[in-house]
């Protein structure tokens, strides 16, 4: 019998335990000729450089090393990198490695195989002067010993595995147990579409101009003459994806229905519409123009503009907006007037190409003294026309001043409407009359002409001046309308827009006292529809005054009062308990008529 040493037998023990798999490790500096060991690279950094990673873009992985100290020959590092996760549908394409940044090596190898996650091996050169030694470069969106790459088709969480391959596994073998490794999830979204809700509508009037993104637009463009191919103005159209950021390559269309013909192009000249409608790509840019025209026809048109996106096919709008074409022959002069009481050489009104009206004043921010709109037969304003005006009294009224509206966006009015000025006589008079009619000759020689408008003639300096309260009584809290009037010598109210006084209270009241103001028609008054000053919340007297603006500065005043909340309560009290004690006498009388006690 053979003998066998304890030895011996421990070991053969240890090897029936483990069965019939087998375990390899290998020695910790195992590696093929001139390829780093196991040791020499300690840790592998990943950092996806591309920002924001969408489909049908290249995105680029950096990846950096930690290298341990290595006393001998420079070594050579092969890295595998490979997708171990991956949207079902990726397609991937070849992308070449870029050369190594923070370091003097450069370095060789390919991207990532096209139409699968198949692994791709980035290997650093061996050699004196260009290998790696004891150190190490951290990777980051710049920097990097070399980096991997692949260009996703679908959307998803997409994982790069990228490992040392010192032991040879190669690209078909998992990554061995000693072997460096390191991974880094990216999340890929959809590729941004050209949508109608992120792109931007801009308009132009009668020129194209470059309109930048985060600009904004009206809803309709100037009114326009309806004369085939004129002009009438356009929009420009910012197109942007999903994401909000700009896309090129789509499609921007435009039609209108209604009057009017549309050109699309990418050119900022202005250019006459061609057709019911049109379209084009933008290529390499994200804008596009929408010119408008007339097609003989009056009335409205509205411009409904859509993009396409060049990949989906997927189509949305953008905006519409509407174009008023007119008839240049004029059938009605509306005349609304505003003031009506002049003053000697004193001109009353705006006049100018927008007026706001905002207040009394014949700059720009006042109101005209006349507002005319010029319209056609059917119905569509007219812009820019050249007014007249017959003064029936020379004598009253010296003049009119008229000026067609060019400022659609300030004025109060609009492109179409007119602002007068009316100047009194010089000399003239208080308590005179007169008349202003508007007109306009058509090309036919036909006349249109307003209705005319009333105005008489005041003094501009105050001689008696009053104030009043429109209650004599109010509740507490409740709206009140305070009234100014001024006369001049003869009675007349004085001329429109003579400064009138600010008022002030005994008591405080609610909202905003009268401030300083201007007279027209002889009053100013708070306004009884939208009341802005209310009484005091108190009960009793109380009154109003102000500074007049007569040559004395006489004080006027008036009085009111409010409801006493409290002693209407106390009546209603004393009411009451007065009807409690005739309750009581009735039911003592009731009951000694029954006998009880």
């Amino acid at each position: 019998m053979k003998t066998i040493s304890l030895k011996k037998r421990i070991a053969l023990v240890a090897v029936a335990a483990l069965g019939s798999t087998l375990v390899t490790v290998a020695p910790a500096n195992a590696a093929p000729f001139g390829q780093s060991n196991v040791a020499d690279v300690t840790a592998i950094t990943l950092t996806t450089v591309t920002s924001t990673p969408v489909v049908g873009t290249a995105v680029k992985v950096n990846a950096g090393l930690t290298v341990a100290t290595n006393t001998g020959s420079a070594i050579s590092v092969k890295l595998i990198g490979t997708l171990t996760t991956y949207a079902t549908t990726y397609v991937g394409t070849t992308a070449s490695i870029a050369t190594a940044t923070g370091s003097a090596a450069t370095y060789t190898g390919t991207g990532i195989t096209a139409g699968s996650a198949a692994a791709q091996v980035l290997t650093l050169q061996t050699g004196a002067a260009a290998g790696l030694t004891a150190g190490s470069v951290a990777s980051s969106s710049t920097v990097g010993v070399g980096s991997f790459s692949f260009t996703p088709a679908a959307a998803g969480t997409y994982v790069l595995t990228v490992w040392n391959d010192a032991l040879d596994g190669g690209v078909t073998n998992s990554v061995d147990l000693l072997e460096a490794k390191q991974t880094v999830s990216i999340t890929v979204a959809a590729a941004p579409v050209a949508t109608g809700g992120a792109s931007i509508l801009n308009l132009t009037s009668g020129t194209g101009t470059l309109i930048t993104a985060g600009s904004t637009g009206d809803t309709s463009i100037a009114p326009a003459v309806r004369t085939l191919a004129t002009i009438a103005g356009g929009a420009g159209v910012v197109v942007k994806g999903s994401t909000g950021a700009a896309l090129n390559g789509a499609t921007v269309a435009a039609s209108i229905s209604g009057a009017g013909m549309v050109l699309v192009d990418t050119s900022t000249t202005a250019t006459a519409g061609t057709a019911r409608s049109s379209s084009v790509s933008t290529g390499a840019s994200n804008i596009a123009y929408v010119h408008v025209s007339g097609d003989g026809t009056a009335g409205t048109g509205t411009v409904t503009i859509t993009v396409t996106d060049a990949v989906s096919g997927a189509s949305s709008t953008v905006g519409t907006f509407t174009v008023q074409f007119y008839s240049s022959t004029v059938a009605t002069l509306t005349a609304t007037q505003v003031y009506s009481v002049l003053g000697a050489a004193r001109t009353t009104g705006c006049a100018a190409v927008a007026c706001t009206w905002t207040t009394y004043s014949t700059g720009s921010a006042g109101k005209p003294a006349v507002s005319i709109v010029a319209k056609d037969s059917g119905g569509n304003v007219i812009p820019g026309l050249t007014l007249s005006a017959t003064i029936s009294d020379a004598t009253v009224i010296g003049s009119s001043t008229i000026v067609a509206v060019t400022d659609a966006t300030n004025d109060y009015v609009g492109l179409g409407g007119y602002n007068a000025s009316v100047t009194g006589a010089t000399g003239v008079a208080s308590g005179k009359t007169a008349t202003v009619t508007y007109t306009y000759t058509n090309a036919d020689l036909t006349k249109i002409s307003s209705a005319a408008i009333p105005f008489t003639t005041g003094g501009t300096t105050i001689v008696t001046e009053s104030l009043a309260f429109d209650k004599t009584s109010y509740a507490p809290g409740e709206a009140m309308v305070v009234t100014r009037t001024a006369k001049d010598s003869a009675g007349n109210s004085v001329a429109d827009g003579v400064a009138s006084p600010a008022v002030t209270f005994s008591k405080p009241v609610g909202g905003t006292a009268p401030a300083a103001g201007f007279y027209v028609k002889g009053a100013s008054a708070t306004s009884a529809t939208t009341p802005t000053v209310f009484a005091p919340a108190t009960g009793g007297a109380f009154s109003a005054s102000m500074t007049g603006g007569d040559a004395a500065a006489t004080v006027r005043t008036a009085s009111s009062s409010v409801t006493d909340a409290n002693a209407g309560l106390l009546t209603q009290i004393d009411a009451l308990n007065a009807k409690i004690v005739a309750l009581n006498a009735l039911i003592a009388k009731i009951m000694k008529k029954l006998g009880v006690k």
